[in-house]
């Protein structure tokens, strides 16, 4: 029922990539295919018939030329970082990788992480991999703080998984957050999709996207009322929300029957909802796209909670402590 297989792009030197899928009477029900060599990224998500996301052979292209197509991983720092530094414990960290400077998205969306092959289990196919931020090491320059991330990826027949473990490797408090950043397609701009995001405000922001630290009510703008089922058409966002505790978000499909649940444990407390067709951004793209990214705290969270900023979601592992966490992505069938 369950399958794996190493695949690699017709372009040279495309990274390899793995496809994992469920059968179910003969016919494929459910596919994603993983990226380890090029920042353990996701894409695709198939279910039952139809893709949800940029999938090769047709996004090949686009997947390749853009790290932030797909589901990259963004760690330590997702989202912005203030002109690419940030203060924690009184000192001051430049994050600069190979000489650039990264202002955003983290530093693992680019790296390679280390990995065996995929593990096919009686209910599910799973794929583990680790990246470690060292000393001497491109990414210990852009973050000077000795850590471990683990993630694996599960895929069952309803549902992909997607489980991490940091660890604190260094003597001092590590401060970090971990999001994904998924990108949907749709059919065409036509199809309908309703969006119930369980948002309890929405973060207040500069013209160039970084929050102010103030939080603003749902109701103050129609544009942020994402928490009431309506269809992803009506908005025009690049937001941030602030999320309640124990609630799932919800994207509905109507033309698909289906309804995709996107469950978290507790620490992950933003959402952001990017609606790029709306902004008059990525027009090249063959089909309408929008991200949903779900990630444990706000853009630049270090600078604002040192700056005493609440509700910041960053995550403070003291010296030898590991904390763990995940998103479901599960798959339903709308009752017509």
């Amino acid at each position: 029922m369950f399958h794996w297989e190493k695949r690699r792009a017709a372009q040279s030197p495309a990274p390899c990539h793995y496809s994992l899928w469920a059968e179910v009477d003969g016919q494929r029900r459910i596919q994603a295919d993983l990226y380890p060599d090029a920042g353990f990224k996701s894409t695709g998500l198939f279910w039952n018939g139809e893709w949800y996301g940029p999938a090769e052979p047709d996004w090949a292209d686009a997947l390749q030329a853009n790290p932030f197509l797909g589901a990259p991983i963004l760690f330590p720092t997702p989202n912005r970082v203030r002109q690419h530094a940030f203060t924690f414990a009184d000192r001051r960290y430049e994050m600069i990788k190979n000489g650039s400077p990264r202002a955003q998205h983290g530093i693992a969306f680019d790296s390679a992480w280390a990995h065996g092959d995929p593990v096919v289990e009686p209910d599910a196919v799973s794929l583990t991999a680790t990246l470690e931020i060292r000393p001497g090491d491109a990414n210990y320059a852009a973050f000077p703080f000795p850590c471990r991330l683990t993630v694996c990826y599960r895929l069952t027949a309803h549902a992909l998984q997607f489980g991490y473990r940091a660890e604190n490797l260094g003597g001092t408090d590590l401060p970090y957050g971990i999001g994904l950043h998924p990108c949907f397609s749709l059919r065409d701009a036509q199809e309908p999709v309703h969006v119930m995001i369980p948002a309890r405000a929405v973060y207040e922001v500069t013209p160039d996207l970084l929050p102010t630290g103030a939080l603003l009510t749902l109701e103050k703008d129609k544009n942020w009322q994402v928490d009431r089922g309506r269809d992803l058409r009506e908005f025009c966002l690049d937001n941030g929300f602030l999320l309640q505790s124990g609630e799932d978000t919800l994207l509905r499909y109507p033309a698909r029957s289906t309804q995709l649940r996107i469950c978290t444990t507790p620490e992950f407390t933003v959402s952001v909802l990017y609606t790029p067709v709306a902004l008059g951004h990525l027009p090249a793209a063959p089909h309408p796209l929008f991200f949903l990214e779900h990630q444990t705290c706000c853009t630049d969270a270090i600078n604002l909670h040192e700056a005493g900023v609440p509700d910041t979601g960053l995550l403070i592992l003291p010296p030898g402590a590991a904390h763990e966490g995940g998103i479901d992505y599960i798959f339903e069938e709308l009752k017509q």
